[in-house]
């Protein structure tokens, strides 16, 4: 199973815990995490460095995007971080065995490898959270937003693995956080889940991305249990 925290945001963290450690108590913990920026005319390029830099420690990709290009970069950051991740292990592997790297084979095996390494990407089961920033500045592109996750779980759905998709929006009503839709497979259940999003407040993306860790967490020993009493 490959877990993976995308981070959807338009502006710099200002209240919680700093978000790039905790990216990389996520990655430490098998969790990778990526970003998306969603970049307006502004010069003012904080935020920008604090998506780049959860990205980097988060072991994942970050990508800037206009409001209109969202849809397309959410399922490519998404698909870019699957396969990276993949490559990477594969990686490991070579370097244990062989001591050596994807690049250094000879080309006809590299393409073995870069086959095999498709087949994983498509058929492994990919469990996805995503943490939408609603705050104050994303009032008007929030509809967008929402739309963009619809896509994404219609765009998965041509992988022969399974799919597992949740959001969670910060800041929540009462919390830093609010878990909108647990993970599903069902493109009806999200679109309830998410149909209404209130939007305004601060941005916690620290206390979000420590949210969705222990989310992962607890999925994990739900399925241990499961797996025992199986």
């Amino acid at each position: 199973m490959l877990k993976q925290i995308i981070l959807i945001s338009d502006g710099q963290s200002n209240v919680g815990s700093n978000p790039v450690s905790i990216a990389e108590l996520a990655s430490n913990k098998g969790i990778v995490v990526s970003t998306i920026g969603i970049i307006d005319s502004s010069n003012n390029k904080t935020p920008i460095f604090e998506l780049e830099s959860i990205a980097e420690t988060g072991g994942g990709i970050c990508e800037l995007t206009d409001l209109h290009r969202l849809s397309e970069t959410l399922s490519r950051v998404t698909m870019k971080s699957v396969y990276g991740t993949i490559e990477e292990v594969v990686n490991n592997e070579l370097k244990e065995m062989m001591d050596m790297d994807i690049k250094e084979l000879k080309p006809s095996e590299r393409n073995k490898v870069i086959n095999m390494i498709d087949k994983i990407g498509d058929e492994i089961h990919l469990k996805c959270l995503i943490l939408l920033d609603v705050s104050g500045s994303m009032k008007r592109k929030i509809n967008i937003a929402r739309k963009s996750i619809f896509e994404l779980l219609m765009f998965l759905e041509e992988r022969s693995g399974e799919n597992q998709i949740g959001v969670m929006a910060f800041p929540g009503k009462d919390e830093y956080c609010e878990l909108l839709c647990d993970f599903t497979t069902n493109i009806d259940e999200l679109k309830s889940k998410i149909e209404i999003i209130e939007v305004g407040g601060t941005t916690p993306t620290g206390p979000a991305i420590e949210e969705a860790i222990r989310i992962f967490e607890e999925e994990t020993h739900k399925y241990s249990i499961n797996e025992y009493m199986v």
